[in-house]
């Protein structure tokens, strides 16, 4: 991810370089910006019976933003306010732009928030974290997930379908065998993990080529279980993990340590209280102006920050707490 930002202009330049730095993009994109960049349209000039797909330089002010995380998928959708010179009739037309990695674009902040956190956030995306793909296993259940930086996407879940007095673990390895290949393929993962338990994930070995994980679950459990207790603690520090399991603890054992909420949290903050701060991805995008002025708050007062996604399991949990909360300095 490339990134300038003129907080004078209130004006974002972003280069995505890769399908993960989209999610960035998406958090910084409100309703009423104004996103410029190249874009490919169709066009019809006047006298023209039939139009044409044309590559222009546009501005559309946003009013949807469409966002797939795993499919690397973001668009913008809003009337055309700015055109390039020479292209007649596109200006006031409804337009969708395709943000895609390798493709540079403008976005120019309409709101009056702070801007002084963006960086902090961009900078995220320059994690380099390994991309998963964890097939997750026992005797009865096995699950796909791909594990980035971003999150965990459950692929695909099947089960064991023996029947009383059968042994069929052949036929149901072999088959994860098969989805592990086709998942490879598709996803080129940096690592394959197979996890679950230890005689269960040796048998599935001949099939499946990757790191071994031994686990006391497989199946769709044995992936929570891996997120929780598994061999790459760097990724669950870097995806907060780590932070959000030390806030429960503090929340059991120490109340004061901890402050749950926008209200609690932005006290703190205020004063330069939080030492980390951990904040759902969907709060951005529905109370954008409160959220990027307490991002910007702990930024200036050097507290830690992570965005936490609402379809994780510590995302979950971090809704159901208010969508906000931080570990606090004393």
């Amino acid at each position: 991810m490339k990134y300038d930002i003129d907080v004078r202009r209130r004006v974002i330049k972003i280069l995505p370089e890769r399908e993960e730095d989209l999610y960035f993009v998406y958090l910084l994109i409100d309703r009423g910006d104004v996103v410029r960049g190249w874009t490919v349209r169709e066009y019809k000039p006047d006298g023209v019976k039939e139009g044409e797909r044309v590559k222009m330089y546009l501005a559309v002010k946003v009013e949807a933003v469409e966002y797939h995380k795993f499919r690397g998928s973001l668009r913008v959708r809003g009337p055309v306010v700015e055109v390039q010179t020479g292209v007649e009739g596109v200006k006031g037309k409804r337009h969708t732009f395709d943000v895609v990695p390798g493709r540079e674009i403008e976005i120019e902040k309409t709101g009056d928030h702070p801007l002084d956190g963006v960086a902090e956030v961009l900078n995220m995306a320059k994690v380099t974290l390994p991309r998963v793909l964890l097939i997750s296993i026992d005797d009865e259940e096995a699950a796909f997930a791909y594990i980035t930086a971003l999150g965990v996407e459950i692929l695909h879940m099947f089960h064991n379908m023996r029947k009383e007095g059968e042994n069929l673990l052949e036929e149901f390895v072999a088959k994860v065998g098969k989805f592990a290949e086709e998942f490879r393929q598709r996803y080129r993962p940096d690592i394959v993990v197979l996890a679950g338990p230890g005689m269960i994930v040796d048998y599935a070995s001949k099939y499946v080529q990757g790191e071994k994980s031994p686990q006391s679950s497989g199946g769709l459990a044995g992936v929570y279980e891996f997120m929780r207790q598994g061999l790459y603690e760097k990724l669950k520090d870097e995806m907060g993990i780590e932070s959000y399991q030390r806030l429960l603890h503090k929340l059991a054992t120490n109340r004061d340590a901890v402050a749950i909420g926008p209200e609690e949290v932005g006290a703190a903050a205020s004063i330069g209280r939080v030492e980390t701060l951990l904040i759902l991805d969907t709060y951005i995008k529905e109370s954008p102006e409160d959220a990027w002025r307490l991002i910007s708050q702990v930024y200036k007062t050097k507290g830690r920050i992570f965005i936490l996604q609402e379809e994780t399991e510590a995302g979950a949990g971090l809704k159901a707490i208010g969508n906000v909360a931080a570990l606090l300095r004393w």
